[in-house]
């Protein structure tokens, strides 16, 4: 344990951990990084002190030996007794045995707060065993259902739990209900793949985080409903569902990911992302939404857009995006059909154009010219490049690979006019490569890669 150490032995680990950030190389740099520091300082400190005080368990390693199920699991509650200073246990099961075997015999301090995540299907009378015997804060599970009617049976009566993070996996509405009902303390759901026809009537006024994988069965009405009862959320995500006009209204939205829908309409993404809606947005996350053409992105505290694997996203579309969202900082567009927009955004600092095969010249050169805080670029894979302008003040990294067509005039010049450059990649281009790596300026680092 890191806290097992003498100060100065932990000063200098903490040293190595963000030593990059300590460097002060001149007046302009000085403080730059202050509140950057302190976030990484802060995070460290909750790292350590939750990883040092937690007990990690994967049934597929075990303790060898070849002993039985009951012998391993008292061998488990030994080890945990080593550690009093333990918080949390946290277990991935994938065998069934082991399971029941510690619900019988595992033990754990009182005050210790349990995860579990189990890949195998289980029953009601375990699950109440196990909200009866240990802390749980965290559970993922496949509820079992009886084969015949799918009676609820014993899932309708689940003890009040204090769980604060709930996955379920293919199961039905009846059994989401049943758990939240039992759950007034929870603040993260996942339902996954599950056959889900109508939403939960019940309020989640804890909830922050809700995750909806792979739930094709609900109808566009009952996710608005779900999602309107849910107020406090700061998170939403949705994936490979079928939704198309679905509404999300909620005041403290902060992070949106609508991935992999591709009946998702260009209303309903307008709608999604108005401010009057969900005023507090700051990441987007639409990617694989290939119905996607013409929305309306327009959101002035939208700070992050993923738009990967959107191919009919149209030129005027991505412009408007740049150009209203003021906040705008980083934006993925990998595989984009991007090929005259105008990109003009005075705080963007990261672009991600990846194998946008129509990106054109003129495109790298106005956004270059238009996007002045720009410090990371990525056109890999955009084959026709042939010799965009590069020319920019604080451009830090570009990412040039396999730009087939890109000529070496236009690396003479971006090594020209880019002074503030620190590294640079190339590969699969028609022309000496390596002469770069020898003649740039040393504080840039240029990586040629020939092995794929």
């Amino acid at each position: 344990s890191l806290l097992d150490l003498t100060a100065p032995i932990r000063s200098q680990v903490f040293l190595h951990m963000v030593g990059d950030l300590l460097r002060y190389s001149g007046a302009n740099e000085a403080n730059v990084d202050i509140d950057t520091l302190r976030g990484v300082c802060r995070e460290l400190r909750d790292q350590i002190d939750e990883e040092c005080r937690t007990f990690n368990y994967d049934d597929t390693c075990g303790f060898g030996g070849g002993c039985d199920d009951r012998t391993e699991i008292q061998l488990l509650s030994t080890w945990i007794r080593r550690h009093p200073r333990l918080r949390y246990f946290e277990c991935l099961l994938r065998s069934a045995s082991k399971f029941r075997a510690m619900l019988q015999h595992l033990v754990v301090p009182p005050s210790t707060r349990c995860t579990f995540v189990l890949e195998f299907k289980v029953k009601a009378d375990e699950v109440r065993q196990l909200l009866n015997r240990f802390r749980v804060r965290r559970l993922s599970m496949i509820p079992e259902e009886d084969a015949g009617e799918k009676h609820l049976g014993n899932w309708a009566s689940l003890p009040e739990s204090n769980l604060h993070m709930l996955c379920l996996r293919s199961c039905s509405d009846q059994i989401v209900r049943s758990f939240i009902a039992a759950s007034p303390r929870l603040q993260g759901l996942q339902v996954v793949d599950s056959k889900v026809l109508g939403e939960p009537a019940v309020r989640l006024p804890n909830l922050t985080s809700l995750s909806l994988t792979g739930v094709t069965t609900m109808p566009d009405d009952q996710f608005s409903r779900l999602i309107a009862g849910c107020q406090n959320l700061r998170s939403l995500y949705i994936a490979k569902c079928h939704i198309s006009n679905t509404i999300v209204a909620l005041p403290r939205l902060e992070l949106l990911s609508v991935t992999h829908c591709r009946q998702l309409t260009d209303q309903c993404a307008s709608e999604m992302l108005n401010p009057a809606n969900n005023p507090s947005l700051r990441f987007l996350d639409l990617t694989e939404d290939r119905g996607l053409v013409s929305p309306t992105i327009a959101h002035p505290g939208l700070e992050i857009a993923w738009l990967m694997h959107c191919p009919q996203l149209t030129d005027q579309a991505v412009a408007n995006m740049f150009q209203n969202s003021t906040s705008l900082t980083a934006a993925n567009l990998v595989q984009s059909s991007i090929e005259t927009a105008l990109i003009c955004s005075p705080t963007l600092r990261t672009l991600e154009l990846t194998t946008s095969q129509k990106l054109t010249d003129a495109v790298v050169t106005q956004l270059l010219q238009y996007c002045p805080s720009l410090s990371f670029l990525d056109v890999g894979h955009c084959c026709q490049l042939l010799e965009p302008k590069f020319v920019h003040a604080t451009l830090e990294t570009i990412l040039l690979s396999f730009c087939v067509n890109l000529r070496e005039s236009a690396i003479v010049g971006l090594f020209a006019n880019c002074p503030s450059l620190r590294y640079v990649e190339l590969a699969v281009c028609m022309f000496d490569m390596t002469r770069f790596q020898r003649e740039c300026d040393p504080k840039c680092q240029v990586v040629v890669n020939f092995d794929f």
